[in-house]
């Protein structure tokens, strides 16, 4: 009843009653302590680091720097202190300041590049055991450029889908199914603002440059209240902001992308720009192609690209500005071009073709200050929109003599959402023991669930017809508060509360949703680690394929479809070992998965006046378990990982399976990564992965039999001719997804070739994807032997594939 009572009161009231709660007793800080604050960046170029360690050199306290660089710690007043910076891949910073009174000090860390031995620092980053984070994945961007990629091009989805608790679906392509779920359930954040549609080419490519990207981290469990909205994951990824110091930048083009960036200040010392855009390749090839192959009569080509800006403004000593832009989108196209027919009809001509276009726009306003040495606030406005169109025209010309007839036609399907968003976020420091998190977010989502437009003109008439879902706006407030706890030398928590309120077409859903996360340190070295987290979405996409590519649909809850729900609990130990430069994590988690919803069987969008709640199934529950472990080398010259998951992955519907469990089609029993790579010189890097997963899950037939049916207009099933009649074939299915395609192996291997030149460096990468040409099954299906038999074959997408590409930056 007390719960209700403050959901009633809205879920920003709310959160700020779990503030008070958290932080009150602690507002007041004793008058014989001092605050040092300050932020952490790269010395060349003047990029914050995220995640930064920051502490005092006995290592008793410390801290790290939140998303915008920035520190604070609270001591007790003395002569002097010992303040250490240091961040994964920089040389450590240790400063001695006068600690009688309230002061800032930012710190400038140094690359550190030194390849001439192997150097393993102790702690160049905050130890994975004493981290108050678990299941949370991050992988450097400099590390990820080195990484063997799809035909030579670096891809930030690809690198994490080589990570315990992380697969990729389908063969080639770059959706994560994380701890598994499905890829809408993945909250996916450019520069903190959501992204929804992730990739190019069918799924093959995401749209992150990771030429212009400063970090990327990815969260599947123990969430902070922060995060919400979605069930699986958290997808965090920071645009640079631009070199302080210099003008610098890069180009390049590979096979499947040319890419360019630049960045560098536009007033030293207070304003930076990064601009960056990308363009795919595939259509140079294929226009020519296709062209060739159909005589001249059709060109057909596939084309993305990505745009990016980011332009940052200091303000003042305590105030910074941001407008961030993303422009990016994929179009495939079949042009026919004009032919003649001579028929007994008459003469004609005609040309025709189809255009499927899908994208994202996205567009921020941040402002960050420092309110006070304690005390640091983050203001964003921003609007992010998916679309997707599909679309056929057709002209015809009659050409008989004395005609003047015409004919247009053109059809064409539209779906996507967008959203405006308003938010706040703060960080408060009152002590050491503690760093308090809290703001609130409104959101007002519109949705365009799938709209058919037809026209047809002709020299008399003109006809329009337009069916289909109708729009549907949405608004969404939500309130959160954490307060990440230091309770004695080894025991930590992240203690969070998140509430939301969902309003859609006059039906209000409201949640509280906890998280707890714990961290208990049992040796110098190991610490146990717990945590839960409710999580609810309140959005599905629908998909009736699994090709990867965008003919799916974002829609909202509403009164016949509920919201999605789920609960993750996961119990882990960390550990690291120094004298090897390792840091090692087991992790077993079980999840609980409420109201999903798929496509009816034989339903689809396309063409249909109905509308989309009457096409689909719901009141899925969801359930998984798993054992995760990972052993990671981050220093020195040989880097990389070894992944292990154990898994099972089951659904489960009413209207489905006669109402049994069955294994989600991507349940992957066994997956396991083997990552390496070795820095041979200041020159030359090399790089192999390997990887190995259980073949998905899928339905097949497990008999078929040949049913008579009429024909040529005969109804009576009593008589029929002989030669009157035809057969259906028929097909006996059993269990759902009870069949397993062959298991899935490759081993991907490259090279990065470095070389200084006047005013940059040149880098060559060369590669191959599938190195051992693996005939790895896409898809499966029956075909008939010669004598009539059937028989089960399968498709193989990728083969041995070479790859090279050149980058030139200064």
């Amino acid at each position: 009843m007390k719960h209700r009572r403050i959901l009633r009161r809205g879920p920003l009231r709310a959160a700020g009653l779990i503030l008070l709660l958290l932080s009150a007793p602690r507002l007041s800080p004793a008058q014989s302590r001092i605050t040092l604050s300050g932020t952490v960046r790269d010395a060349r170029t003047g990029e914050k680091l995220l995640g930064a360690a920051v502490f005092v050199a006995s290592g008793t306290t410390g801290t790290t720097t939140n998303a915008a660089g920035f520190y604070s710690l609270t001591l007790p007043s003395q002569d002097s202190v010992r303040l250490t910076a240091s961040y994964l891949g920089y040389q450590r910073q240790t400063v001695v300041l006068p600690a009688r009174q309230t002061a800032t000090r930012s710190f400038a860390l140094t690359a550190d590049n030194e390849l001439a031995e192997v150097r393993v620092l102790a702690a160049p980053e905050a130890p994975l055991e004493r981290r108050v984070e678990m299941s949370t994945l991050q992988i450097p961007v400099a590390q990820l450029r080195k990484l063997p990629a799809l035909l030579g091009e670096p891809d930030v989805l690809r690198a994490f889908q080589l990570m315990p608790g992380v697969q990729a679906g389908r063969e080639g392509s770059g959706a994560l199914y994380v701890r598994g779920g499905s890829p809408d359930q993945n909250l996916t954040l450019l520069d903190d603002v959501p992204i929804y549609y992730v990739s190019h080419i069918g799924g093959f490519l995401s749209v992150f440059d990771a030429h212009a990207i400063s970090d990327v981290r990815l969260i599947k469990g123990g969430f902070p209240a922060r995060y919400g909205g979605r069930l699986s994951s958290v997808l965090d990824v920071r645009l640079k902001e631009g070199n302080k110091q210099k003008l610098s930048g890069n180009a390049g083009v590979g096979v499947l992308a040319t890419h360019f960036a630049l960045e560098g200040p536009l007033n030293k010392g207070k304003t930076t720009f990064l601009v960056s855009g990308r363009r795919g390749n595939l259509d140079l090839f294929s226009r020519l192609a296709s062209a060739r192959s159909s005589g001249g009569k059709s060109v057909v080509g596939y084309s993305f690209y990505d745009a990016s800006a980011k332009v940052s403004h200091q303000l003042t000593p305590r105030d910074q500005v941001f407008a961030a832009l993303y422009l990016g989108g994929d179009r495939l196209f079949i042009t026919q071009k004009p032919q003649t027919v001579r028929g007994a009809q008459g003469n004609f001509t005609y040309q025709g073709g189809s255009n499927l276009r899908f994208g994202n726009a996205l567009a921020s306003v941040r402002w960050n200050r420092e309110l006070t040495p304690r005390l640091f606030g983050n203001a964003t406005a921003a609007f992010t929109r998916f679309r997707y169109e599909n679309g056929q025209d057709y002209h015809l010309e009659d050409n008989s003599p004395g005609s003047t007839r015409t004919e247009d036609s053109e059809a064409q399907f539209t779906s996507g959402v967008q959203d405006a968003q308003l938010k706040a976020d703060f960080d408060y420091y009152p002590s050491p023991r503690h760093q308090v998190r809290f703001g609130a977010s409104i959101i007002r989502h519109g949705f365009t669930p799938g709209v058919n437009f037809f026209t047809t003109r002709t020299t008399t008439a003109t006809q329009d017809t337009t069916f289909g879902s109708s729009q549907v706006a949405a608004l969404e407030l939500s309130g959160y508060a954490e307060d990440e706890i230091r309770l004695g030398a080894r025991l930590s928590a992240n203690l969070g509360l998140r509430a939301v309120r969902y309003t859609v077409a006059g039906r209000s859903f409201g949640s509280l949703q906890p998280r707890v996360l714990a961290t208990w340190l049992v040796g110098e070295h190991t610490a146990l680690k717990a945590s839960y987290a409710a999580m609810q979405q309140y959005l599905h996409l629908l998909s009736n394929n699994g090709a990867g590519l965008p003919t799916d649909l974002w829609v909202p809850a509403t009164a016949r479809v509920a919201p999605q729900q789920a609960q993750q609990v996961a119990l882990g130990v960390a550990r690291t070992l120094p004298q090897w430069g390792l840091e090692v994590s087991v992790e077993a988690f079980a999840k609980r998965l409420r109201h999903l919803i798929e496509f009816r069987e034989g339903a689809t969008f396309y063409n249909s006046s109905q509308d989309w709640q009457d096409k689909v199934v719901t009141g899925g529950q969801g359930r998984v378990q798993g054992l995760e472990v990972l052993v990671q080398r981050k220093t020195g010259r040989l880097t990389g990982w070894v992944g292990y998951t154990l898994a099972r992955n089951e659904r489960r519907f009413d209207q489905l399976n006669d109402q049994q469990w069955y294994p989600y089609k991507y349940d992957r029993r066994h997956d396991a990564s083997i990552v390496v790579i070795y820095a041979l010189s200041a020159r030359l890097t090399l790089s192999a992965t390997w990887v190995y997963g259980t073949g998905n899950a899928l339905t097949l037939a497990q008999a078929n039999y040949n049913v008579i049916s009429p024909s040529y207009g005969y109804t009576d099933k009593s008589y029929i001719p002989a030669n009157r009649y035809d057969y259906r074939e028929a097909e006996i299915y059993g269990p759902k997804n009870s069949f397993r395609m062959r298991a899935y192996h490759r081993l991907d291997v490259g090279a990065t070739f470095t070389k200084a030149v006047q005013h940059g460096e040149r880098i060559w990468r060369l590669g191959a994807y599938n190195a051992y040409s693996r005939h790895n099954p896409y898809y499966i299906y029956y075909d008939q032997t010669p004598e009539g038999l059937r028989q089960l074959k399968q498709l193989s997408l990728f083969p041995f594939l070479p790859a090279i590409s050149y980058e030139r930056s200064f």
